[in-house]
């Protein structure tokens, strides 16, 4: 089992019996996100993916609000100037590692969200697999209300979720999206009263961290490859993963488990 880092002030890390829990930890803050707590989140994931004891990902903000964004408030009031195409240069090594860490992983995330996800909240919300929102819980991308545009993936996560016109309604006119809302449209995974959000979300990880490990991460790199090839090589795909999964212990289980007329006993290998 690897050691994941308990020290990085606003983020709360905790794994336990196959399930790394994730917790944004900064509630007066709405649980806004610092540089340490991205370049934690990059390592902590990229890590998972090479753990054999983690099954399953749990994120998840303390207090009534998942995640306002980025905490700019720790940007600026530097008075060296910067040079040109500092920003880009920034965001290499920055959030733009996150978001593709999470979708690149093959293990799974489930992400609870209520009250705000705005922003790179909003993304990390996305980039899960499946994402149980309250029903009144509020996703917003606010960046061409403050006169500047999408960043941490928005602009190629929602064409893709939920199609250009729900993608230009969200990110161009910047409209705040209620949580049934962005069930219907497709955008998450499930919403539900706010006070179910835990249960419910629970309920995934409880599935995900029972399932054929090793099978349901190869149909995770399936699906999110198959958003960039052609069918010819998603086919070519299709069949690696086959014969990979076809030798995994888990395989083997879901045999004996149907000669035996009992139920399926994945251990995760």
């Amino acid at each position: 089992m690897k050691t994941y880092p308990q020290d990085v002030d606003g983020l709360l890390v905790d794994n336990t019996d196959g399930v790394l829990r994730l917790t944004l930890d900064r509630p007066e803050r709405r649980n806004a996100i610092t540089d340490d707590m991205v370049l934690a989140l990059i390592d902590i994931v990229d890590a998972a993916g090479n753990d054999e004891a983690v099954r399953v990902m749990h994120l998840t903000g303390t207090g009534e609000h998942f995640c306002s964004g980025f905490d700019l408030s720790l940007r600026g009031g530097d008075e060296k100037p910067n040079r040109t195409g500092s920003t880009q240069r920034q965001m290499r090594w920055h959030i733009n590692r996150l978001i593709p860490a999470m979708l690149e992983v093959q293990t799974p995330i489930v992400c609870s969200v209520k009250g705000w996800a705005i922003g790179l909240g909003m993304n990390l919300a996305l980039a899960s697999d499946f994402a149980v929102v309250a029903d009144d819980a509020r996703l917003w991308a606010p960046f061409t209300d403050s006169g500047f545009t999408p960043d941490s993936g928005a602009s190629w996560l929602i064409p893709r979720l939920v199609g250009v016109a729900r993608a230009k309604e969200a990110l161009m006119l910047a409209e705040k999206i209620g949580g049934s809302t962005a069930a219907e449209w497709g955008l998450v995974y499930r919403s539900v009263p706010v006070e179910e959000v835990d249960e419910v979300a629970a309920a995934v990880v409880e599935r995900l961290e029972g399932a054929a490990t090793v099978a349901v991460g190869l149909t995770k790199a399936l699906v999110q490859r198959s958003l960039t090839v052609d069918l010819t090589r998603h086919l070519e795909d299709e069949a690696l993963a086959i014969e990979v999964s076809s030798r995994s212990k888990d395989f083997a289980e879901a045999s004996r488990a149907r000669r035996d007329k009992r139920d399926t006993e994945f251990k995760g290998f």
